[in-house]
């Protein structure tokens, strides 16, 4: 009897696969694993974004059985939409004032509850945290009640040091700053603990040397605390464009519907107008186009800042 021959490809005779086939269905193994997150991303992020921006070129008041193709029309009306300006200025406001609250208050919270670890701290931590778990609307109906020009509990504490009752919410010369005010509580809850997070890793033995060596706390937080939390605070400040905005929209949409005379508007608020006041699906689509591609404009900027600050100190 002859030998077996074998095959040239390594596939005959139940032999093992050729190398070429084990490094294909090795490589090709991790995209397996992956397939059902692939195709979540496409059908509830990329399927939508793909979808939002074509419907941007297009009129559709959500009922009509097709949409009409419109072009550019919807871009070139918030062109020249007076209230679509404010709202942008209006969201820069926003974003610029909770960038302290959102990086240095939460930031000087967490180095003070670090500095004293033990039960109270904890207990500290767990009030600071509280206001995030309370539903945003919940909240805001709160401070409507505690804003009430005529028998709201600020108004009255503010009477007791000879402040006249203010409509807080109606003068548009403050009620940005209340609605800032008000989110800001849930923005330094969370980044408290998001610092308290980053401080963890800071090892206490280098900090104790250090007071042992006679450095004084503003030393320590200075040389030591500030330095470790610097990637956290750029984070945080780019996250802050992102995470903060949900909050605000519960905020306005409960307390002042965007006004008084446009003056707590934003773009994301004037979005959900376009949507589902007025049921302008197109106009809506292009604003979150808009929306999309400034903060991929500022997000971007930040990573490249970062990075070239990262290789200026490198």
């Amino acid at each position: 009897m002859g030998r077996p021959t074998r095959s040239l490809r390594g596939g005959g005779g139940g032999g093992a696969p050729s190398p070429p086939v084990v490094r294909l269905r090795d490589r090709a193994r991790p995209w397996l694993y992956l397939t059902p997150l692939i195709i979540a991303l496409l059908v509830w992020v990329y399927g939508p974004l793909v979808f939002t921006g074509v419907l941007s070129f297009m009129s559709w008041n959500l009922t009509a059985p097709h949409p009409s193709w419109l072009g550019t029309a919807n871009y070139a009306r918030l062109a020249h939409e007076a209230k679509f300006h404010q709202a942008g200025w209006n969201t820069l406001a926003y974003a610029l004032e909770m960038l302290p609250f959102a990086t240095v208050v939460p930031m000087a919270l967490a180095i003070a509850l670090w500095k004293r670890p033990g039960r109270v701290s904890k207990i500290y931590r767990t009030l600071l945290f509280l206001p995030v778990v309370v539903a945003p609307v919940a909240t805001a109906i709160t401070w409507q009640f505690l804003l009430d020009p005529l028998s709201g509990l600020v108004n009255v504490v503010g009477g007791w040091f000879g402040f006249g009752p203010r409509n807080w919410l109606g003068d548009p010369s403050s009620a940005l700053y209340v609605i800032v005010l008000i989110t800001a509580m849930k923005v330094v809850a969370l980044n408290v603990l998001l610092f308290g997070a980053a401080l963890a890793n800071l090892d206490r033995s280098v900090v104790e040397a250090a007071r042992l060596d006679g450095a004084t706390e503003w030393e320590i937080t200075r040389h030591l605390v500030l330095p470790h939390l610097r990637r956290t605070v750029v984070l945080l400040a780019m996250l802050s464009f992102v995470v903060v905005w949900p909050w605000i929209f519960a905020n306005v949409a409960v307390l002042t519907q965007g006004g008084p005379d446009g003056a707590t508007d934003n773009l994301y608020y004037r979005l959900f107008t376009y949507a589902f006041t007025f049921f302008d699906a197109g106009t809506a689509s292009a604003a979150a186009v808009v929306i999309t591609g400034g903060l991929a404009v500022v997000l971007g900027l930040g990573a490249l800042a970062t990075r070239r600050r990262q290789h200026a100190v490198g």
